[in-house]
């Protein structure tokens, strides 16, 4: 395995972690906590990007249940 395809590994498992927070969390600071804990799995991401990231999960999953 390369380092790319490594690297690349991790940040879909940060992106599985994201997802599954924003499925059981009741609010999205819940869900950005844990994105927060576990950044250094994406450290190219800086905090204002991942804080983004976790807004648009959020809004994409629950959008799905608001009707929108």
């Amino acid at each position: 395995m390369g380092m790319s395809s490594y690297i690349l590994d991790l940040e879909d498992r940060f992106y599985d972690i994201v997802s599954d927070a924003v499925k059981s969390s009741e609010h999205v600071s819940e869900a950005l906590a844990v994105a927060i804990k576990n950044k250094d799995m994406v450290p190219c991401f800086n905090e204002h990007e991942i804080t983004e990231m976790v807004g648009d999960f959020w809004n994409d999953f629950w959008s799905k249940y608001n009707g929108r």
